[in-house]
């Protein structure tokens, strides 16, 4: 175990999934993990009449807020929105390659700009008593280029930053989905290896291609810390393994039953705010995913239109109380 931080494991920005509620059900398994929230673009988290729903943090700290954008006074205003919500961080987002983002001068075609990106940091750091972080790619386009990542990186550092989380691919930036973006282009893990040589005092956190809990510790070991995504979104119980491994902390009081009543408990107080399918999103994933379960999938959909919490609160309950007596389920959730 090495020394304690809070990054130890990161659980990574995704869109439409690391929601509030989601961040809720992460933070009932685990008590330590570093959560973000979804990327979410200056110009929404400054004007939207709606964004309450989508940057509440709700004391679900160790917390980030990612941002996307490159007007230096908005990210600024930004800054201080963040720390009025009580998040830890702002996570500038220099790594997302979609067309839309793109056309927004932001995500990873700021790599492009280095002195921009120094800039952008540079302003949110001016908002005091809140962690200014990055989020990026270790290049643009096709071919590798460890000079180019280099150069980006030393640029960067000239803002004192001290966390920068890194998927370690490049991001291509036509002719490819942001789906694919996640798996198509090679890993390299060895940028971040070298990297690291050349700016020692910054924390960089992995992220790309860990697949499972045993791997992302393995990783662990190597690196400052590691971020994991879809395998979270996938299934969230796997956080139940992250306090102990990552963190040397254990809480015997944890249970899947605990945790299904506790988040429930959660979505009852939510009702009228949002959809009752989006509140109960983080928890589908994963039982649409186990065996046999197509059959809850029609009767959840049809109690969700109805609202029925209780109902839907004990069909879970049955459900994963089944998985668990099943051995061949339960290795399916932790």
């Amino acid at each position: 175990m090495k020394k304690n931080d809070l990054r130890n494991f990161c659980v990574a920005p995704m869109m439409g999934y690391t929601t509030p509620h989601a961040r809720k059900l992460y933070r009932i398994l685990s008590k330590n993990a570093f959560l973000f929230s979804e990327m979410i673009p200056s110009k929404t988290m400054l004007h939207s009449k709606t964004k309450d729903l989508i940057i509440d943090n709700n004391n679900n700290n160790p917390v980030a807020l990612q941002v996307g954008g490159s007007d230096l006074k908005d990210l600024k205003m930004c800054a201080s929105i963040a720390k009025s919500y009580n998040y830890d961080e702002l996570n500038l987002n220099v790594g997302c390659p979609s067309k839309s983002v793109q056309k927004g001068n932001f995500g990873a075609c700021l790599m492009l700009d280095k002195v921009l990106v120094r800039n952008c940091i540079e302003s949110m750091q001016q908002i005091s008593k809140i962690e200014i972080s990055m989020k990026c790619r270790i290049g643009i386009g096709n071919n590798l280029n460890y000079e180019f990542f280099s150069d980006f990186i030393n640029e960067v550092s000239k803002t004192g930053i001290r966390y920068i989380y890194i998927h370690a691919r490049n991001a291509i930036m036509k002719g490819l989905s942001p789906k694919n973006n996640r798996t198509v282009p090679p890993l390299d893990y060895d940028f971040v290896s070298k990297i690291k040589i050349e700016h020692p005092s910054i924390n960089f956190i992995l992220n790309g291609g860990i697949e499972n809990i045993d791997q992302a510790y393995s990783l662990f070991n190597k690196y400052d810390g590691v971020m994991i995504g879809r395998l979270i979104q996938n299934n969230p119980f796997s956080l139940m393994q992250v306090d102990k491994l990552f963190y040397n902390k254990s809480y015997s009081n944890l249970s899947i039953e605990k945790i299904i009543l506790e988040y429930f408990n959660y979505i009852r107080k939510k009702l009228g705010t949002d959809s009752t399918f989006r509140l109960l999103s983080p928890l589908l994933g994963i039982l649409f995913a186990l065996p046999n379960s197509k059959k809850f999938k029609t009767e959840i959909q049809e109690i969700i239109k109805k609202n029925e919490i209780n109902v839907l609160e004990k069909l879970f309950l049955n459900f994963f109380n089944d998985s668990i007596n099943n051995k061949k389920l339960v290795s399916n959730l932790v």
